[in-house]
């Protein structure tokens, strides 16, 4: 059984009349015909009476007439569906972040966008570090990730790039501080504090950064307190636990703190999406940010 003959059937069902359906199909009389003795030879089912007087449904083709609606209806449904995925109206959305990423105004704004524009949209959301991201990317396990790293070319071969800019890194302190009056820190002048980190096992780059920074200058990082996530790092250096440093756009929504610049040549920090070729959705994310992008300047 094909749908074409479904909707023949429909059509003489609803016409009751062989002549009149045919001209609604856009189709000629005698293989309008054809198809209904077809389908009712391969359901061993009288489906119409034939008079003279016209054509009737018989009790079987009026129970069939309801399924044959509802199968053309559902089968409509899922064309429908299909192309609203594939311009990215619907789906699933698998996005991945960097723990400070997800402060960044840009990339909240812009799904923000698009969940407006696509409410239908379903949204998966995964933390982790840039190398766990492009594993995902590759494997289509993600459709984009929203980074901040030192990405080599080759790390990122056959992906699409998105470059958002460049952030500088800022010292989170608490009010009060001896430092909390300075128009900028060097690392230097915080080896008396303990500084806040991300734990060395999640592998951001961020703990990474500090540490090669370190390294140049030679700030001993030795006397450090590690913190699981972001938000609780900023409640500690609240709580004056320590200092933390942190991108711009995590320091400034670090109410009641004090953001001082991090002097050091190379505090900054590249924001990008990186996300697969092809894939309509991570596409649209990419024209959004783009547009927010151009807007902001």
């Amino acid at each position: 059984m094909e749908l074409k003959q479904l909707r023949y059937f429909v059509a003489v069902a609803e016409t009751l009349n062989f002549r009149r359906a045919a001209e609604r199909l856009h189709i000629t009389q005698p293989p309008l015909s054809q198809s209904i003795k077809s389908l009712e030879s391969s359901l061993n089912v009288k489906l119409f009476h034939r008079n003279t007087h016209g054509v009737q449904l018989t009790k079987a083709g009026e129970v069939f007439l309801d399924e044959a609606l509802d199968v053309l209806a559902a089968a409509q449904r899922s064309i429908n569906r299909a192309k609203q995925a594939k311009v990215g109206e619907i789906g699933v959305l698998r996005v991945g972040y960097s723990a400070s990423s997800i402060f960044s105004s840009v990339l909240t704004s812009a799904l923000s966008v698009l969940l407006k524009e696509r409410p239908k949209l379903e949204l998966q959301l995964c933390e982790g570090n840039a190398f766990t991201h492009l594993t995902a990317l590759r494997s289509r396990r993600l459709d984009a990730a929203i980074l901040r790293a030192d990405l080599s070319n080759e790390s990122v071969k056959g992906l699409r790039i998105l470059y958002l800019g460049m952030e500088p890194l800022y010292v989170l302190l608490p009010e009060g501080h001896f430092l909390a009056s300075a128009k900028g820190i060097k690392l230097h002048e915080l080896q008396e504090e303990r500084l806040l980190l991300q734990p060395a096992s999640h592998g951001t780059f961020l703990r990474r950064q500090i540490e090669s920074l370190s390294e140049k200058t030679g700030f001993s990082l030795s006397h450090f307190l590690e913190v699981p996530n972001i938000a609780n790092m900023i409640c500690f250096v609240s709580a004056n636990l320590g200092v933390a440093i942190l991108p711009a756009s995590v320091a400034k929504i670090a109410h009641g703190l004090v953001a001082i610049p991090l002097l050091e040549t190379g505090a900054t920090q590249s924001l990008m999406l990186v996300s697969v070729q092809g894939n309509s959705l991570a596409e649209h994310l990419d024209k959004t940010l783009r547009k927010l992008a151009i807007n902001a300047k």
